[in-house]
């Protein structure tokens, strides 16, 4: 089976470095976008099965990169999790109909964060079958 590529969208280097450390210990590709502008250029050039997208970053904020992400053809099914130091309910309401397929606050949990992202690949992998 092919390694599944994960695109890891967020402007601050600690939680990119520990994202990228847990997915490649789990055996994901990890691509790397420091804005929602390089989110978006990444997505276009190569095919990726899962995004991790920050909410507050520079240049452009995660939920107009995962609107315009969604745009793009191929983008249409892919899970977008939003990664956000924003907990109120209204935050994740915000989110969702930005486009995003789930939500997980900051500060992330080592120990459920994999599990979670293997359930939004779950998902994914099950509408293609049956599709």
């Amino acid at each position: 089976m092919e390694r599944k590529k994960i695109l890891v969208v967020d402007d601050d280097k600690k939680n990119r470095y520990l994202v990228s450390f847990l997915l490649g210990k789990e055996g994901f590709e990890v691509v790397i976008a420091t804005n929602g502008l390089e989110g978006i250029e990444a997505a276009k050039k190569q095919q990726i099965d899962l995004i991790i997208m920050d909410i507050k970053m520079p240049k452009m904020d995660g939920y107009e990169a995962t609107r315009r992400i969604r745009r793009l053809k191929k983008y249409k099914f892919i899970p977008i999790i939003a990664l956000t130091s924003y907990a109120m309910l209204k935050d994740k309401e915000k989110a969702m109909k930005a486009g995003c397929t789930g939500y997980i606050s900051k500060p992330i949990t080592p120990e459920t964060f994999i599990e979670e992202i293997k359930k939004f690949l779950e998902v994914k992998l099950e509408k293609n079958s049956s599709s």
